[in-house]
């Protein structure tokens, strides 16, 4: 395989108020660079929402509501600072906010470079995780495009192009026909993987991908058939 054509791709769902999809995010960017075929990889990365037309709120409270149980919420709380901090993230849950993401999904949508798109998620995820920046407000989020470099005009683009609304309601759609919930990994070969799963997990998906690919480059071609005949 050339190494340098990006034939094998990875689809990824994730969204910003979702507690372990940064975690997911961080330890599947560790096991890529730790894949001695990462050239190779062509990661999509795709829209869903935890909480379509939810009003904003702080992340304790929807945790609460959820849980309907302090204990139970706490504990989450809990273990996702705790696995956050071993990624070198910082989850400040006492000014998170959870609701519905639209706005910044579009945002993400109207984003064309490749690289610029990446920047600006982090950013999201940072800013709205370590920071308690709102995800809600489109002056804020305008706020956070520029300080990822995002130019204006692709920021005015973003709320007035119906398109990328549909872009991300097709997103959810294709999710939700795979799996319940996100963050949500589908490898070129059909492996799924829910969850912020351990970075060595990633990794031996990716091996996994780039090894059938390599049976698939070597088999042979068999015999077949069409309209004009049948090879011999």
């Amino acid at each position: 395989m050339n190494s340098n054509k990006k034939t094998l791709v990875v689809d990824i769902w994730s969204d910003f108020v979702c507690p372990w999809c940064w975690i997911a995010k961080r330890r599947f960017e560790k096991a890529l660079a730790d894949f001695e075929h990462q050239a190779a990889v062509q990661v999509n990365l795709h829209a869903y929402r935890l909480a379509p037309n939810y009003p904003p709120e702080p992340i304790k409270s929807a945790l609460l509501k959820k849980f309907r149980n302090p204990t139970a919420a706490e504990g989450m709380v809990y273990a996702v600072k705790s696995h956050g901090a071993d990624e070198g993230l910082d989850y400040q849950f006492d000014t998170m906010m959870f609701g519905d993401t639209m706005d910044a999904h579009m945002l993400v949508k109207a984003v064309d470079d490749e690289a610029l798109q990446k920047r600006l998620i982090e950013v999201l995820y940072e800013q709205s995780t370590s920071y308690g920046k709102s995800l809600f407000d489109r002056a804020s989020l305008a706020s956070l495009a520029a300080q990822a470099g995002v130019p204006a005009d692709v920021v005015q683009r973003a709320w007035t192009t119906p398109e990328l609304r549909d872009q991300v309601q097709q997103d959810e759609r294709t999710a939700s026909a795979l799996a319940s919930g996100v963050p949500l990994f589908v490898f070129g070969n059909g492996v799924q993987i829910s969850g912020a799963q351990p970075q060595k997990v990633f990794k031996q998906a990716l091996e996994k991908m780039y090894a059938q690919s390599e049976l698939q480059l070597a088999a042979p071609t068999g015999q077949v058939c069409g309209l004009d005949g049948c090879t011999i």
